[in-house]
């Protein structure tokens, strides 16, 4: 089989792959998704919502809810009335791009001193992957809930974890309206090839002294995915892959994603300097490191940026 005939097979399973994963009816359960319907913990006590961690959080009308990272921030800005939230996360407040959005509210460091959180007195702090159970364990000794999200992977994960938060507020439509919206978006952003060839590509960048990846199983899959590509890693290789020159000469991707100035880093990596994508002009796709570091909403935004960078076309 040729490459051309490789990258239009990879293309079809993948637009198939793509309408399936994000294309769920909104009213249905996520696989793997332990949130689960509220609970009663006992015939009189009231119900509660489980989060990721198994920890039941009850469900009662929060009005001093506390978010501590990006995907929660803006999860907050379109499921939560304005009144009900006290702080949001420092990293949305110095976003260069819409930090402008967070204004007038106080900020906080997801991963700072829990004693500044405390001092805020909210009644709900919500997290995903906070970091260690003693930090969610000191705030609920404070009388502090703590709902943790769980970690996100991709769309999948981000439209449950919307569903659970609107629950959790007492919206569940909100959930259910976002999820919908959210999914048939992305899925809308290539839509305009619909049967023409799509390029192949692979997503790299450097930590430490390897060359990592990000494929199936990560937003970075769902990124390139929706943004037009054929993501070359899919069929051999999942999460975070480290490549070795081998294998990246074997995969031979058409374009390279990475963030914003790491290419001359990625294409000095012994090995890539042969890859046809570092030896010819326009074909690294550089993205500002914040679109392709969040595994929220800003999926959008960067499958948005890679269909105009690659194809020319506005959506």
């Amino acid at each position: 089989m040729n490459r051309a005939t490789l990258a239009n097979a990879c293309a079809l399973a993948a637009a198939v792959a793509l309408t399936i994963h994000f294309g769920r009816s909104p009213g249905r359960a996520m696989p793997g998704h332990r949130g689960g319907p509220p609970t009663a913990i006992g015939p009189t006590a009231n119900p509660s919502l489980p989060d990721a961690t198994s920890h039941p959080v009850p469900l009662r009308r929060y009005t001093r809810i506390v978010s501590t990272n990006l995907v929660t921030d803006r999860l907050l800005l379109d499921l939560a009335e304005p009144d009900r939230i006290l702080a949001f996360s420092r990293a949305a407040a110095e976003r260069p791009q819409d930090g402008y959005r967070y204004s007038g509210k106080p900020v906080v460091d997801g991963f700072g001193p829990v004693e500044a959180l405390i001092a805020l007195r909210p009644d709900l702090v919500l997290t995903n992957s906070f970091g260690t159970a003693g930090r969610a364990a000191k705030l609920r000794s404070a009388g502090i809930e703590v709902f943790d999200l769980g970690e996100l992977r991709g769309v999948s994960s981000l439209l449950k974890a919307a569903k659970t938060l609107a629950q959790l507020l007492g919206k569940p439509e909100r959930g259910q309206d976002f999820a919908h919206s959210f999914a048939q978006r992305m899925n809308n952003v290539a839509a305009a090839l619909a049967g023409r060839p799509r390029k192949t590509a692979l997503f790299l960048s450097i930590i430490g002294n390897q060359v990592q990846g990000g494929t199936t199983g990560t937003a970075l899959h769902d990124v390139l995915t929706a943004g037009g590509l054929v993501d070359i890693a899919a069929a051999l290789y999942r999460d975070w892959p480290a490549y070795s020159a081998e294998q990246l000469l074997a995969l031979e991707p058409d374009l390279i994603v990475t963030k914003q100035g790491m290419s001359a880093a990625v294409c000095a990596f012994p090995g890539a300097d042969f890859l046809a994508a570092c030896r010819e002009p326009d074909r690294i796709i550089e993205l500002p490191a914040e679109l392709l570091d969040e595994p929220g909403p800003a999926m959008l935004e960067a499958a948005e940026a890679i269909y105009r960078l690659v194809y020319g076309e506005q959506q």
